[in-house]
């Protein structure tokens, strides 16, 4: 098995087009966010020209999240060969950011494809394997979701028997059956934490049962440390974001503020096992949103997922409820408002 991690947008892009350009049988592509103006990494002209060299391309988009993205490059995608699918159900989201290419190597993680994010800190991860089957199979679950007409798509991938946990595996919150796969995960993992749990999330507004958990280890004795940016693209979400700071240093958890953007959503849990994805840690995303991730206990890649949060932790403040970053009573009736109607749009 081999991977390799991306701590920036920019990185992960330049690996992603790496594999896009190799491409000798087809590329499936998920995206919530996906725009044509990250400029020298240039995915629409990447994918066009694959599809017309004979590679099946299919991408599946988020209705609300790419809604920018212009009609003009759509049927440009489309006149190339490119079968470009749009997800919208309802509230939910297709929050994934998922690459599979020639159904070998993929790419799962935070990383969006948009300017903005250029210089944002992240995380995507690039796997091989039989993580990779599990992958097809969701992918052409959303296939379908999304009306794609292509039967031999569900006959070749969607009926793929599940495989037992290796080092690495995949885990999602997707449809049907596969809707609380993330919750389970989650519960399980925290669950069984004996001495420490590293969360890094851009965003904090965890469900009631994952608030719990958390708080259930700390009862336990187990180290809870969180990770946040000191300033998020959402001024919502910075209050949220130390509004629960504050909840969750007043139970014994250390929270910590990191400058710049960091988008990265992980968990480590003991320094022996670790997952990598899309979801953020909040209800939307356990809740709503379908989701991917990979959760690893193959040692090298936990040691390596643990040295990057380490060094992102360096130029961090640990959160101090009495200090500088006091709350105001009008940031805890925010917040109580944005909890109880959820309607914060994140990436």
């Amino acid at each position: 098995m081999k991977y390799h991690i991306y701590t920036t947008s920019k990185k992960a892009w330049a690996g992603m087009l790496n594999a896009i350009y190799s491409a000798n049988k087809n590329i499936f592509l998920e995206m919530f966010i996906f725009e044509n103006d990250t400029s020298k990494y240039d995915f629409l002209s990447a994918l066009e020209d694959k599809a017309r060299a004979g590679v099946r391309v299919v991408v599946i988009l988020d209705m609300i999240g790419s809604k920018s993205l212009g009609h003009d490059v759509i049927l440009s995608l489309r006149n190339a060969g490119v079968e470009v699918l749009f997800f919208s159900l309802w509230f939910k989201r297709l929050h994934r950011k998922m690459l599979i290419v020639d159904e070998r190597v993929a790419f799962v993680g935070g990383v969006n494809i948009k300017n903005h994010f250029a210089f944002w800190k992240d995380l995507q991860i690039r796997v091989t394997g039989r993580a990779v089957r599990n992958m097809l199979s969701s992918f052409a679950t959303m296939y379908r979701q999304c009306n794609g007409r292509d039967g031999s798509f569900f006959k070749n991938f969607e009926y793929i028997s599940p495989i037992k946990r290796t080092r690495l595996w995949f885990v999602e919150r997707g449809i049907g059956k596969r809707e609380h796969n993330m919750r389970k995960y989650y519960t399980e993992h925290v669950g069984s934490a004996k001495k420490k749990i590293v969360i890094v999330t851009p965003y904090l507004l965890p469900p009631r049962w994952l608030t719990a958990n958390l708080h259930q280890a700390l009862l336990r004795g187990v180290s809870v440390e969180i990770l946040m940016p000191d300033a998020s693209d959402h001024r919502s979400a910075n209050i949220l974001n130390r509004s629960f700071a504050s909840f969750f240093s007043s139970l014994g958890a250390k929270c910590f503020f990191a400058p710049g953007m960091n988008h990265a959503k992980a968990m480590l849990i003991d320094d022996e096992s670790a997952v990598i994805g899309s979801q953020n840690l909040d209800f939307i995303s356990f809740e709503w949103n379908i989701e991917s991730g990979v959760f690893f206990n193959e040692t090298n890649t936990v040691k390596e997922l643990a040295d990057i949060i380490n060094e992102w932790k360096k130029d961090a403040v640990l959160f101090d409820p009495a200090g500088r970053s006091v709350l105001h009573w009008y940031h805890f009736v925010a917040t109580f408002l944005l909890r109880m109607f959820r309607l914060l749009p994140l990436w």
